[in-house]
Formats: C-alpha cells, sequence, structure tokens
C-alpha cells in the first residue's frame, strides 16, 4: 500500500469534503467529540469476554431475590458499562489535557479533530457535567452487575479499571507521561475488559478466559503506540515521556509491528486443536487477517512522510489509522470465529 493509497483508503471512511461537524446532527456530533471512532477497541475488548463465555458454554444465570437473572442480560450489562466508560474517559482525557496545556492548537489533538472545549463545542463545565453523567451510567451498569452478581470480584475489576484509566492522564498516576501508558491499555482493553464480562456472564474466572483476551490487548496497544508515535515530537517537547517519546521513533515503529504481528500469531495459535482456546477455524481466518493486514502494516513500519498525500484527512495523524486497519482484520476474525462457535457448539 502506497501513501497515496493510504490517503485514499481513509478519505473514504471520513466525512465528505465540505462536511463541517458543526453543522452534523446532535448524535452524530456527540459522538464525533467523545472519539466514537475508537470505540470499536472497546467494543471487541469488553465483547470478547462475552463471547467466550458464550462459546465455552460457560454462561450461567445468577439468582437474585428469589428470582433468576439471565447471565447473558448480566454480561451485556457489563459489556455496557464498559463502553459507557470508556466514551466518559476519552472525555476526561480531553478535559486534562486541555488544562494541563497540551490539547491547544499546533498539538495533535487539537489540530485532527474538533476538541470539545479547544473547539468551543462545550465549556469546561460542560464537559465535565458530561463526563459526570457517563461516568455514573457506568457506575449503574456495573454496580447492577456486581449486585446481582453478589460478586466483589467484579468490583475490584471495576475499580483496577478506573486507576488505570483515569490515572492513564489525571495525578498523581499520569501513566501516560511515565512511559507506562501503553503498558495500562494492554491491562485494562485485555484481561480486565474481557474478564470482567466473562466474570458477569459465567459468575466464575479462570486462567483460561482471562489468557484468551492478550491477543487483542496487543492490537489496542499496537493503536496506541502508533497514536503515540504520530505525537513523538510534540509529547517530548512537552515533556509528556511516552513509552514511545522514552525508546524513540525506530524502536517505536518496529514494536508496533511486533505487536499487530504477536496479535495474528496469538489469535492462530490459541486456536490450534491441541491448544483449544479459540474454535479452530479462527487460524485460517487469522490468516486470511493478516494476509489483509500486511498493506497497513507496511504503513505502520516505514517512517511518516514529511508532508500529507493529497486528499489525506487525518493529518498530523498517520501511523494510528494504518495501525488501526492492520488490526481491523483481526477483530472480524475474533467476531466471526467466536460467534459461529457459539452457534455450532462447542
Amino acid at each position: 500500500m502506497s501513501a497515496r493509497d493510504y490517503a485514499s483508503v481513509l478519505s473514504r471512511q471520513s466525512a465528505p469534503d465540505g462536511v463541517d461537524w458543526r453543522t452534523m446532527s446532535v448524535v452524530a456530533r456527540a459522538l464525533l467529540l467523545a472519539r466514537a471512532s475508537v470505540l470499536p477497541l472497546t467494543i471487541l475488548g469488553a465483547g470478547q469476554g462475552l463471547l467466550f463465555a458464550w462459546w465455552s458454554g460457560k454462561i450461567s444465570d445468577a439468582t437474585f431475590g428469589g428470582s433468576s437473572v439471565s447471565g447473558l442480560l448480566l454480561g451485556f450489562a457489563a459489556f455496557i458499562g464498559a463502553n459507557l466508560a470508556h466514551a466518559a474517559n476519552n472525555l476526561a482525557n480531553d478535559w486534562r489535557d486541555y488544562h494541563d496545556g497540551l490539547d491547544r492548537p499546533g498539538y495533535p489533538r487539537a489540530d485532527y479533530s474538533p476538541h470539545p472545549i479547544a473547539s468551543g463545542a462545550m465549556s469546561s463545565r460542560t464537559l465535565l457535567i458530561t463526563i459526570g453523567v457517563l461516568t455514573a451510567l457506568a457506575a449503574l451498569f456495573g454496580g447492577f452487575t456486581m449486585v446481582v452478581r453478589g460478586e466483589p470480584l467484579l468490583g475490584a475489576f471495576a475499580i483496577a479499571g478506573l486507576i488505570l484509566s483515569w490515572g492513564y492522564t489525571d495525578p498523581p498516576l499520569r501513566l501516560k507521561r511515565r512511559g507506562l501508558g501503553e503498558l495500562s491499555a494492554f491491562i485494562v482493553w485485555g484481561p480486565l475488559m474481557g474478564g470482567g464480562t466473562y466474570l458477569a456472564a459465567t459468575g466464575s474466572l479462570d486462567a483460561i478466559a482471562l489468557i484468551a483476551t492478550l491477543p487483542w490487548a496487543l492490537f489496542v496497544t499496537a493503536v496506541l503506540f502508533g497514536k503515540h508515535l504520530d505525537k513523538i515530537d510534540a509529547d517530548g517537547s512537552r515533556g509528556v515521556r511516552t513509552f514511545v517519546v522514552r525508546i524513540g521513533e525506530r524502536r517505536a515503529r518496529a514494536f508496533t509491528t511486533a505487536l499487530i504481528t504477536a496479535g495474528y500469531l496469538g489469535i492462530a495459535v490459541f486456536a490450534v486443536p491441541m491448544i483449544g482456546i479459540f474454535p479452530w477455524y479462527v487460524a485460517p481466518l487469522a490468516g486470511v487477517g493478516a494476509y489483509v493486514a500486511r498493506p497497513a502494516l507496511k504503513i505502520v513500519a516505514a517512517p511518516r512522510p514529511a508532508q500529507p498525500p493529497a486528499g489525506y484527512p487525518l493529518w498530523p495523524l498517520w501511523h494510528v489509522g494504518a495501525a488501526f486497519l492492520a488490526s481491523r482484520p483481526a477483530m472480524g476474525a475474533l467476531l466471526v470465529g467466536l460467534i459461529v462457535g457459539a452457534l455450532l457448539g462447542r
């Protein structure tokens, strides 16, 4: 895939020329400001636990107040809570980085997409209220699951996710600045999300269910690496010492490529019949996905061009889009494989 082809692919997935976000519907504008384009990472991150529980035949109903409550319903409630929490966290990161002086004109976040405050779409107070509402809704869904299940470990998962997600930018942790943000994403979008929905759906947790979340966690971490690659100069000049800043651009590109490659290999290996974590037919799906991902992976591995190709819609972002495109076939392999596996039976 050439730089021109890459620009063409992304331009077809972006808003048509001449569309102003201010003229969008309220729903479309809200999704844009909350960066809903990255929510598919959470849809699979949280959904894989529920799908894995379904495929493995371990979904179990809970008894609450003398009545039976569907385990599938509880898993879905945890899934909704995780996605609401992700949306809230996206906005919270925007609030924090704006007030820390980062998300201003000249910094990538304020240049490639409307920032809730910097664009004038919301006041700081309105953004905080929105964050509070989304967080409360996430807590409502998660709390419902925890109370009905009567499982304290669900609360521990939720608290751990909250600490790592909010600590990504907020003091005192500020994980992103300490070079630990990428690791926190791996933990949250893998074992915590997938393990949490599995626990909600089944009422129990085992090591295999947690291990099954690791390949997708690699892809999510690779996408974050791509984002930090695109901001490496801006972050470095502002003292934001992400892991990518610490290891340098060339090593970070190699690391991102390795994460995506390892993700595809992990999916395939987990589907080997002797291992049997995934249905066997996930392996050929992963192989096809890896082949489809090769052109985007080449973009990930190469340096970013000095100037964007004609028609490229996301500049100054570059590597993050390629990492996302390279990861998307893996999403399809896992979704299709686990859904078909659940329908056919183990």
